[in-house]
């Protein structure tokens, strides 16, 4: 789990831009989940829950 981490932390702004160009992404909001997984493994939960 801590490789998978590094990994999106390392590459978020790609990949947020790759769920906002994809229409797919956009209408289940992938980009919003994403970035509630990556707040709560930073541990941040009320960064997390500030946007819902």
């Amino acid at each position: 789990m801590a490789e998978i981490y590094k990994y999106a932390k390392r590459y978020r702004p790609q990949i947020m831009a790759a769920l906002e160009a994809n229409p797919t992404a956009r209408r289940t909001q992938l980009q919003h989940k994403f970035e509630q997984v990556v707040a709560l493994m930073e541990d941040n939960i009320y960064e997390c829950y500030s946007e819902a």
